[in-house]
């Protein structure tokens, strides 16, 4: 499975520390351009936000870019995996990236609401084409990490989004004060280079799936094989469903917490702000226990045990009575949600034969993209129903019972594995 060594016994569970996975340059080379594109990325968003505030006072801008940023992902998702077993995977990332630097450049010949036509384009793009990048990124990954560091190198790659969500938005509002928001732009234009930079020096090994270049009537009928392999594998249905689920429950916090802390403890979105700074401490500890003490467990209790916590960590987010309180709550959230994506993460890349990851891959994204916008219009709608507190309380005991479905449908991963995988 992977390319750069395979010394080591295969574990689904561990048995590498995060950083021995930093020792092998290709993927070093991956997570570094990774965490320097979504910094960027942090960047962008904020600078969008800014900008549409000044421009105007309505949301609806806002709620069009989030249209606009998740219909490729629901529209174009499975197509983006059919390329992807059909292209070399890095020309794919590299290509990405590039298209991405520049169509975000567009952005500042945004200076009047008339112009937001421009930034719902370039939205559209931008996404349409992470839809090819994302599942090529995690369908190599298993080709440039040797097979006992594939959970730590999961662990990474979800670790940086987070970090570069503390990096990059404790930061973004300061520089776009101070230097511009059409600075915002370049930065991010430059970030996305510097991962394709990062990209070009990597050596990705030759495999199955970047052989099938011809041909192209055939993408339909690989569309189908790859949903027909996901239909035949009912473990592998089971393992898309909690990976929806434990993205589900995570969602509420980010669209309800702000104005939770503000009713319940008096928190601004300053105070909102630190909680992602600790949620980040949680992250790092969560990748060092997922890699060191949880070697000999099984990969299914890993996850259920990470849900379950997630869904109690919910819980006592809502029903904390001090912001002290809700710290740890956080500590815990950042700690159970890296450690359980990335034992998804390796569990489905494990499992998954070579040709039909990338296939694979996509539609896991799709499914997360769409429980994240079921998540953030669900917990918007109930949230004036029902009331915040009572959504936070339906989400952690909705993720916690996941959880504890997990430990059971998951059962036999290593087994699997062993037998080589499904079929």
């Amino acid at each position: 499975m992977a390319a750069e060594g395979n010394e080591g016994a295969f574990s689904l569970s561990g048995g590498g520390a995060v950083a021995d996975v930093l020792r092998y340059r290709n993927f070093l080379a991956l997570w570094i351009g990774q965490l320097v594109s979504q910094v960027g990325d942090q960047f962008v968003i904020i600078a969008i936000l800014v900008l549409i505030n000044r421009l105007t006072r309505s949301t609806v801008p806002v709620g069009i870019v989030g249209l606009c940023f998740t219909a490729p992902q629901l529209l174009l998702g499975l197509v983006g995996g059919v390329f992807v077993d059909r292209w070399n995977r890095k020309m794919v990332m590299i290509v990405s990236d590039i298209l991405r630097g520049l169509a975000v450049l567009a952005l500042v010949m945004v200076q009047d609401s008339s112009q937001f036509y421009i930034l719902y384009l370039v939205t559209f793009v931008m996404s349409a084409v992470g839809v090819f990048f994302a599942p090529a990124r995690n369908a190599v990954i298993p080709n440039i990490v040797p097979e006992r560091l594939l959970l730590a190198g999961n662990a990474l790659i979800q670790a940086s989004q987070v970090i570069a969500m503390i990096l990059g938005a404790s930061v973004a509002g300061f520089v776009v004060d101070w230097l511009g928001i059409g600075f915002a732009f370049v930065f991010d234009a430059l970030t996305f280079f510097v991962s394709a930079v990062a990209i070009t020096i990597m050596h990705v090994p030759h495999t199955t799936a970047a052989r099938r270049q011809d041909d192209a009537s055939k993408i339909w009928a690989q569309l189908k094989e790859g949903l027909a392999f996901i239909k035949r594998n009912p473990f592998l249905t089971n393992l898309m469903v909690i990976t929806g689920e434990a993205t589900f429950g995570f969602a509420a916090i980010f669209v309800l917490g702000v104005m939770h802390l503000g009713d319940v403890l008096g928190v601004d979105a300053k105070g909102f702000g630190i909680l992602y700074a600790v949620e980040g401490l949680g992250v790092v500890i969560g990748g060092t226990i997922l890699t060191r003490f949880l070697s000999r467990v099984k990969t299914n209790w890993v996850v259920a045990i990470c849900m379950v916590s997630l869904g109690l960590s919910i819980i006592a987010f809502a029903a904390a009575p001090s912001y002290a309180l809700v710290m740890v709550s956080m500590v815990v959230i950042g700690l159970s949600i890296v450690s359980a994506r990335a034992a998804l993460a390796t569990l489905t890349q494990a499992l998954v034969p070579d040709e039909k990851r990338g296939r694979v891959e996509s539609a896991v994204a799709m499914v997360m993209g769409a429980s994240t916008s079921a998540s953030t219009g669900l917990a918007g709608l109930f949230g004036e129903l029902i009331g915040v507190q009572a959504v936070f309380f339906a989400a952690g005991v909705i993720t916690a019972a996941a959880g504890i479905g997990a430990g059971y449908v998951l059962s036999g991963a290593e087994d699997i594995v062993a037998d080589g995988g499904l079929k």
